[in-house]
């Protein structure tokens, strides 16, 4: 009896981290609509641009990839708000032979070959190039807490 406690505690141990390989937390996000439309797009916010998407992620146009990092940048940005997000807080990642570009240890986009075919580079130096991009611009457009507590 006693290794059955044993192995059911050891397996609840296991559980979290299925989702939080190696420190990367991937947000629910719910559904992304269907947009059928594959030209590129470039992700915005505030009027400045940090990513150009001229590739499909399988079923995922280049605008569905986009409305992807829209809402995962809004369940990033309700999580982080204290203190404020610095440029220190944007890194990428590597993760079995993928590469990501993380937020404060949230998995903001992954960075296909296709991409980096697309942009005759490597998928390391695309993932530093958005990387870099997101981190001028995320820290600039993210909230800053409320100053009065309220």
């Amino acid at each position: 009896m006693r290794w059955y406690w044993s192995a059911l505690i050891s397996a609840l141990l296991l559980v979290p981290s299925v989702g939080w390989a190696q420190g990367m937390k991937v947000l629910d996000i719910g559904s992304i609509g269907r947009v059928e439309d594959r030209a590129p797009t470039t992700w915005a916010m505030s009027g400045m641009s940090m990513i150009h998407l001229t590739r499909s992620d399988g079923s995922f146009t280049p605008i569905m990839r986009s409305l992807r990092m829209d809402a995962r940048t809004v369940e990033i940005l309700c999580r982080t708000q204290a203190p404020p997000l610095s440029e220190r807080d944007v890194h990428t990642a590597s993760l079995n032979g993928h590469e990501y570009v993380m937020v404060r240890g949230y998995m903001l986009a992954e960075v296909l070959p296709q991409d980096a075919h697309a942009e005759r580079t490597t998928v390391s130096t695309l993932a530093r190039r958005w990387a870099q991009a997101v981190r001028t611009v995320l820290p600039q457009v993210a909230p800053f807490p409320n100053r009065f507590g309220i």
